[in-house]
């Protein structure tokens, strides 16, 4: 059991868990490495990582989908 953070509502027992993304930062990676002649090189990389993600019951899941689905 646990309660939805977006209609906060207590689901039943065994009722699945589904974590949303809801806030995401840009992150820069830097990688280091030494290439075969023993030089030490930097590798940049862009991505980004999750900053925030709430649990939400079944039914807003289902809503959630729909809604960037689309429909």
């Amino acid at each position: 059991m646990y309660k939805c953070q977006k209609c906060n509502k207590t689901t039943t027992p065994h009722e699945k868990c589904n974590k949303v993304v809801v806030e995401t930062r840009d992150k820069e990676y830097i990688n280091e490495y030494e290439n075969k002649w023993g030089n030490k090189k930097q590798k940049i990389t862009n991505g980004y990582e999750i900053a925030k993600e709430i649990n939400v019951c079944d039914e807003c899941y289902s809503k959630m989908k729909g809604e960037q689905n689309g429909e």
